[in-house]
Formats: structure tokens, C-alpha cells, sequence
């Protein structure tokens, strides 16, 4: 495929679309990544929705879908009669460290990324064995689940599903939960949040949870589980993360080599 002289793609040829993902989707987050590969940078004009519609061989409302999608995530606003144009480069991706207990709200705040949370559910529940298990519950198994979509700049990063001993954390469930839950610990409940055991691994999303991070169906993930202990070693919180794929960079850091006489 041939540029222009701004470094653009040629709009000559076509682009073959996954026929299982809809199409509005796959053309917004092409748009994206050509934002965020400063091909499109703050104040372009993007391509016109008839030439967006010929490139990708769809209808230009399936095109005007795709804008739409931008233009609600803050990315892209709309013209009327004169065209749509970037006003905000699509966030690059998130760097998360294990070093330490991360908030997501001071992350964003870090990153110059303006944090939003949508409560999705929250309930009390039995706790699932393992849940059960990391918390070490007793006789008590009722946990607080609280769901959340996390978003950066209006764009979904993470669905976040924690766990709380029910009865230490009741109040909880009278609380708005917008923000920082760590906070929350903190100050409310005046919680010391010392240490953290968290794993991680590759995943595909399910179809739900895609959904909500609004990319295609099965897409890669990456699942962290944390759980939290205060400076008692009482554990506080299992927390289960899902990471969108393309948004995040783990970084571990590790100290020197040490040779091993018995390896």
C-alpha cells in the first residue's frame, strides 16, 4: 500500500474486514492506531466517510458508526458540513509495574490521563473456593463483589472484579465507588495496605468482557490476580483484573544474576 507525501495511506486500495467482529469497530480502532501512530495527529481532518467507505467497502453509515465511536471517547469531533478532525491522540499504553500496590486513578493522573469508572455491579456473595481460600475466610464465606469498568481519556483499559471479607467491610456497600477503592481503605477504614502477591497470564477475553472493553470478540487479554495483605498479614482483597491486551505493558524489574553452585 503506497503513502502520500504526508505519510498517509493511499486511499486507492481496499482493506479486507473480519467478517465475525463488527465493522464499525474494526474501522474505529484502525483509526485509533493510525492516531496513535501519528499518522493522524491533533487537528488533522481525517479521511472523508465516503472515502473511509470505499477503502473498507462498507456503507457510510457503518462508517459514520466508527466516527461516532471516536467522537464519544473524546478522540475525534464531528463537523457537520466540514468534516472530523483529532482533538486528542489516543492514549499510548499503560505501563504497569509489580513493584508496588497501583492504583489505577493515580496511574491515570501520573500519565496526564483523566481516570472514570463505571460501577457495574456490587453485591454481596458466597465467595468462590479460591477467593475463599486467598482471604482465608472461616466460618463466614460472604464476600463484597464490586465490578467495575475502568477508563482512561473515555476509553475502556480494565474490568476490575474485587473481593472483601463482608463483615470487616459492610459500609462499603453504602459508598459511592467512582474512585480510588485503595483510597477508600485508607481513609475510611483506615487500612495499611502493605504487601501484594499478584500473578499474571495471557488470556482471551470472553465475549462480556470484550463487550465492555469494546474490542472484537476473544480478543488477548491479560488477567492479574492481586491479593492485598495489611501490616498484620491479614489479607484485605482478591482482586481480578482484565486487561485489555493492546493498552498494557507489564514491567517487572529484577535484581543482579546470582550464580547458583548446585544449578
Amino acid at each position: 500500500m503506497g503513502l502520500n507525501p504526508k505519510g498517509k495511506r493511499d486511499m486507492a486500495e481496499t482493506f479486507q474486514l473480519d467478517p465475525g467482529v463488527p465493522k464499525y469497530l474494526q474501522i474505529s480502532q484502525w483509526l485509533i492506531e493510525m492516531i496513535q501512530k501519528g499518522r493522524y495527529t491533533v487537528n488533522d481532518k481525517l479521511p472523508s466517510e465516503s472515502k473511509l467507505a470505499e477503502l473498507f467497502q462498507v456503507n457510510r453509515n457503518t462508517v459514520r458508526q466508527a466516527i461516532s465511536d471516536l467522537v464519544a471517547k473524546g478522540i475525534v469531533l464531528k463537523k457537520n458540513g466540514v468534516g472530523s478532525f483529532v482533538i486528542r491522540r489516543a492514549i499510548q499504553p499503560v505501563k504497569y509495574t509489580l513493584q508496588h500496590i497501583s492504583s489505577f486513578t493515580d496511574d491515570m493522573i501520573k500519565m496526564g490521563v483523566t481516570p472514570q469508572t463505571r460501577l457495574l455491579n456490587k453485591s454481596v456473595i458466597e465467595a468462590p473456593s479460591d477467593v475463599a481460600e486467598k482471604l482465608m475466610l472461616g466460618k463466614e464465606k460472604l464476600v463484597i463483589l464490586t465490578e467495575r469498568l475502568r477508563l482512561g481519556n473515555r476509553i475502556p483499559l480494565v474490568i476490575e472484579r474485587s473481593y472483601l471479607p463482608h463483615q470487616e467491610y459492610k459500609a462499603i456497600l453504602k459508598m459511592r465507588l467512582t474512585g480510588s477503592l485503595y483510597h477508600l481503605l485508607t481513609k475510611k477504614f483506615h487500612v495499611e495496605l502493605h504487601r501484594s502477591i499478584q500473578t499474571f497470564r495471557a488470556i482471551l477475553l470472553s465475549n462480556e468482557d470484550a463487550r465492555l472493553l469494546e474490542v472484537p470478540p476473544r480478543s488477548p487479554g491479560i488477567f492479574l490476580e492481586s491479593v492485598i495483605y495489611d501490616a498484620k498479614n491479614i489479607p484485605v482483597e482478591v482482586l481480578h483484573a482484565f486487561h485489555r491486551g493492546d493498552k498494557y505493558i507489564f514491567e517487572v524489574e529484577s535484581g543482579k544474576y546470582r550464580y547458583d553452585l548446585e544449578g
